[in-house]
Formats: C-alpha cells, sequence, structure tokens
C-alpha cells in the first residue's frame, strides 16, 4: 500500500486554471518558487540599502578628510604669513639701522661706506633667498598633502565600490540559486509517484 503524503492544501485550485491533481504538490511549489522570489527581492533590496549606507559613510570619511587637510592647510599658511610679517618687520628695522650706519659711514670715510654697503647687501641677498626656499617648501609640501589625500579618497572609494559589488553578486547568486531550487522541487513534485 502506498501512501502520499500532504505537502500543502490548496483548495481552490480550478478557480485559478490548476488541475485538481497531486494532492496540491504542484501548487505548494509554486508557493516554493514564489516564496523564494520574494526572497531575493528581499536580499537585493537589503543589499542596496548595505551599498548605501557604505557609500554614505564612505562620503562622510572623505568629507572629514578634506575638512582636516583644510583645516591644516589654513593652519600652515596662517603660520607662515606670521613668520613672513615677522621677517619683513625685522628685515625693515635692519634695513634702517644699515641705513643710519651708512650714512655715518659716508660722512666718516668713502672706503667704509663701500665696505657697509657691500655687506648689507649680501645680507639682504641671503635674506631673501632663505624666503624663496621656506615659501618653496611649504608649496611642496601643500601639493604632496593634497595629492596624497586625494589618493587616499580614491583607494577607500575603489575599495567600498568592490566589497559593495562582491555583496550584491553574492546575493544574486544566492537567490538565483534558491529559485532554481525551488523550481526543481515544483517540477519533482508533479512527477513524483
Amino acid at each position: 500500500m502506498t501512501h502520499r503524503v500532504l505537502l500543502c492544501t490548496f483548495k481552490g485550485a480550478e478557480l485559478q486554471g490548476l488541475a485538481a491533481e497531486g494532492n496540491g504538490q504542484a501548487a505548494c511549489g509554486f508557493k516554493v518558487v514564489c516564496a523564494a522570489g520574494a526572497a531575493g527581492a528581499f536580499a537585493a533590496f537589503l543589499g542596496a540599502g548595505f551599498l548605501a549606507a557604505f557609500l554614505a559613510a564612505g562620503f562622510l570619511a572623505a568629507g572629514f578628510l578634506a575638512a582636516a587637510f583644510l583645516a591644516a592647510g589654513f593652519l600652515a599658511a596662517t603660520a607662515f604669513l606670521a613668520g613672513a610679517a615677522f621677517l619683513a618687520a625685522a628685515l625693515g628695522a635692519a634695513f634702517l639701522a644699515g641705513a643710519a650706519f651708512l650714512a655715518a659711514g659716508f660722512l666718516a670715510a668713502t672706503a667704509f661706506l663701500a665696505g657697509a654697503a657691500f655687506l648689507a647687501g649680501a645680507a639682504f641677498l641671503a635674506a631673501a633667498l632663505g624666503a624663496a626656499f621656506l615659501a618653496a617648501g611649504f608649496l611642496a609640501a601643500t601639493a604632496f598633502l593634497a595629492g596624497a589625500a586625494f589618493l587616499a579618497g580614491a583607494a577607500f572609494l575603489a575599495a567600498g565600490f568592490l566589497a559593495a559589488t562582491t555583496f550584491l553578486a553574492g546575493a544574486a547568486f544566492f537567490a538565483g540559486a534558491a529559485f532554481l531550487a525551488a523550481g526543481f522541487f515544483a517540477v519533482a513534485m508533479v512527477y513524483s509517484p
């Protein structure tokens, strides 16, 4: 004597165009296929939500890094300008003192004036070269930091995009596998003895 196991009941099969054969196994298989499709859609929705959250976190981190870089640049520029103002004041005072000394030297002797003028010119040239060197160093450091911040942000965004893509591909694969398994189960239930 053979026994059939009633997996699920499906009343009103004729109303939906299904033959009332097989004790409702085909209808149960159809329900499983629909449930697997709904689970796949929900998994895709969750994956999209995770992707959006991850991208939002990446943009927030990039914005924070950009703000920190701008603040550091502003502080460095302020310090540099303060140093330049102090250097200009010191050079102005030195220039005035040198001018007074040169006037006294001119009155004393022409030879002394020539020597003092040469020394003052050399000192001024050395100070100008030092200021130019400091400015070039500041510009090079700023350019390097800007490039490093940009590359770090780009690497962060690329890693986030790769992780989200991998997650979505895995979710899609598992949803497809569940859908195919449910379809095979429904077909097997129709043709089972």
